[in-house]
């Protein structure tokens, strides 16, 4: 090996075995090749890695046998954290794990599974994507633990946090005394008063089952501590709803608590959605459409459908919205040069409700023209030469 000494690296190799070996316990002393002359520091290199990789050598392989490996890591390393290990032509040999620091630098190192890799492998960290694989097929608690530990601003943190929170509910739950979760569920939506959801089953995060009263309120009792703090779902099930948004609550880190929640959920609108024809079954378009019970006015498209989904209510002089709710409803269009026409419906609350098509006929108001017949009349007249008047024979008008 160019520019370096090879009686040090004999007894560099030779003393790493030898402790390797011996008792346990022991300190294991390393000691590193000497340079024969300075050399300038090299840029990090960039290993040969799939698509999508964005690691570095950050270190090399200065012992290896059987299955342990001494390696130099300047920049340090942290008990438990693996490399990637690249063997000498740069191409992927396996994966090691840190055992300990022999001495500042200087790391023991234990390859994971089957590993070929001699003195001269360089060394890359594990990156955040390849640990969160490795631990989500490993699914094991200590292994999430250890991913967020090492990477705790990682933007796989939630996932990992949630599998953590079903391992534990399985290993522990109901567990008395627990965390304790109670809340109440209502619309969210801006109205003059909070609208309970009552009657509806809360599924936290696929495990525990629970049903509000008819003030929208629900207790769950009995979830284990868990080990971090996790954002989990409450999925919201009813037959007369459908939830718009994810709905979710925080749990806490390692205590037990009581916690208390008022939780807004977004659902489906209720919907009112029609179309205008014409007598021949053509659409209408900007046809006025309305409600009675008074809703708002809207206008058809192009293609003369419409959709109404709020009302309007007034609120200290200045107009508002707010969400449409089920009932009966009738329902009206209007536009200039047709008769008013009409429909029913008897909608349900957070649903969309489709209308009959409404029907409009065709008036001819005065004062408007009277459409093209598209008929030649010229085409259609018989003309009897004997009614024909001879030349002079008109009128007369005085000069």
């Amino acid at each position: 090996m160019p520019g370096w000494n090879r009686g040090a690296i004999g007894v560099a190799a030779a003393l790493a075995l030898v402790a390797w070996a011996g008792v346990a316990g022991a300190a294991i002393k390393v000691r590193k090749p000497v340079l024969l002359e300075p050399e300038p520091a090299a840029p990090a290199v960039k290993p040969r890695l799939g698509a999508g990789e964005d690691q570095l050598f950050v270190g090399s392989v200065i012992f290896a046998q059987g299955g342990t490996l001494v390696a130099e890591i300047p920049a340090g390393a942290r008990k438990g954290e693996r490399f990637v290990v690249f063997d000498e032509g740069l191409r992927r040999a396996g994966k090691a794990r840190v055992d300990r620091e022999l001495e500042k630098g200087v790391y023991l190192l234990r390859p994971q599974g089957s590993l070929r890799a001699g003195m001269g492998a360089k060394l890359a960290r594990e990156s955040e994507r390849e640990a969160a694989a490795r631990v989500v097929r490993t699914n094991r608690i200590p292994e999430y633990l250890e991913f967020l530990d090492l990477f705790p601003d990682s933007k796989y943190r939630d996932r990992v946090a949630r599998e953590v929170f079903r391992l534990r509910m399985k290993e522990a739950y109901p567990t008395f005394p627990g965390t304790t979760l109670e809340g109440r569920l209502t619309l969210a939506e801006t109205l003059d008063r909070k609208i309970p959801l009552g009657q509806v089953l809360v599924k936290l995060d696929r495990f525990i089952i629970a049903r509000t009263d008819d003030t929208g309120r629900f207790r769950i009792e009995g979830i284990p501590s868990l080990p971090v703090g996790v954002r989990v779902t409450l999925d919201i099930k009813s037959d007369r709803l459908r939830a718009a948004e994810e709905v979710s609550v925080e749990l806490p880190a390692e205590k037990l608590a009581d916690l208390k929640a008022e939780i807004p959920v977004k659902v489906a609108p209720t919907v009112l959605a029609g179309q205008v024809l014409d007598e021949r079954g053509a659409p209408v378009a900007g046809v006025e459409v309305w409600t009675s019970p008074y809703t708002m006015e809207v206008l058809t498209d192009e293609t003369g459908a419409f959709r109404i989904a709020r009302r309007k209510v007034q609120d200290g002089g200045e107009g508002a919205d707010q969400p449409l709710f089920g009932g009966d409803y009738d329902v009206f269009a209007f536009r200039r040069g047709y008769a008013v026409g009409k429909t029913s419906v008897s909608a349900e609350s957070y649903r969309e409700n489709p209308l009959p098509p409404i029907r409009l006929e065709r008036l001819d108001l005065p004062g408007e023209p009277v459409p093209p017949l598209g008929v030649n009349l010229t085409e259609h007249l018989a003309v009897d030469p004997g009614a024909v008047v001879p030349e002079g024979a008109g009128p007369r008008l005085n000069p």
